[in-house]
């Protein structure tokens, strides 16, 4: 949903903004992340990912930063997200519809 500042420019996002549907992963240590926002995710992509690396990794990283400069959609980024994801071998469990996805079983 767009924002219009103060001097009427609209911004893609609003930095308190959470997603409509948070998404759970688990980690290798065994705990559970639960990820309300694009700002969640990239706090778990640069500090808890097992895997380093990854195309979908650095794309969601992109995409987390462009969300906090104003310049992508969090529910872009929500699906960047879930693609590092499932490149990585994190099993997650995506709120919108309360199915597991993981790489070696992908949602079809």
């Amino acid at each position: 949903m767009p924002v219009t500042s103060a001097s009427g420019a609209t911004a893609i996002s609003d930095h308190s903004a959470f997603w409509e549907n948070p998404i759970s992963i688990d980690l290798d240590s065994g705990e559970r992340l639960v990820l309300r926002s694009p700002q969640d995710a990239l706090y778990a992509l640069v500090s808890d990912w097992p895997v380093n690396g990854g195309v979908h990794q650095q794309r969601a990283i992109d995409f987390c930063r462009a969300w906090l400069a104003g310049r992508m959609p969090a529910e872009t980024v929500r699906q960047a997200f879930i693609l590092a994801a499932l490149e990585a071998g994190v099993p997650i469990n995506d709120d919108e519809d309360g199915a597991e996805a993981s790489a070696l079983s992908p949602a079809v």
